[in-house]
């Protein structure tokens, strides 16, 4: 009787020992595959930020060409006031400047 129990729970370790690593191996192959999902997902992420990045000189210029465009516009349209406008700036910053 004892020998049938003994021999029992053997079956049962020698079972839960094989589910074990059965599970074991699943739970690899799933790690191993969602890895290469997370790995090809940050691959495309960092082409895209790297693709962006390239791009930011050309913006850059494309918007100092603008605001500069802008400003001789209204520089021509209006001189007394970007004379005042630039005095009052160089004052202001001078009074600031000078205080440190």
């Amino acid at each position: 009787m004892i020998e049938s129990k003994v021999d029992d729970i053997s079956k049962d370790l020698k079972a839960l020992s094989k589910d074990t690593k059965e599970l074991a191996r699943e739970a690899k192959s799933q790690a191993v595959e969602k890895t290469g999902e997370l790995s090809k997902k940050y691959v495309e992420f960092l082409d895209s930020a790297i693709a962006a990045a390239k791009e930011i000189p050309t913006v850059a210029v494309k918007k100092t060409k603008e605001v500069a465009t802008t400003t001789d516009d209204y520089v021509t349209h209006n001189p007394w006031r970007a004379v005042t406008i630039s005095a009052g700036l160089g004052l202001v910053l001078g009074f600031l400047f000078s205080r440190k």
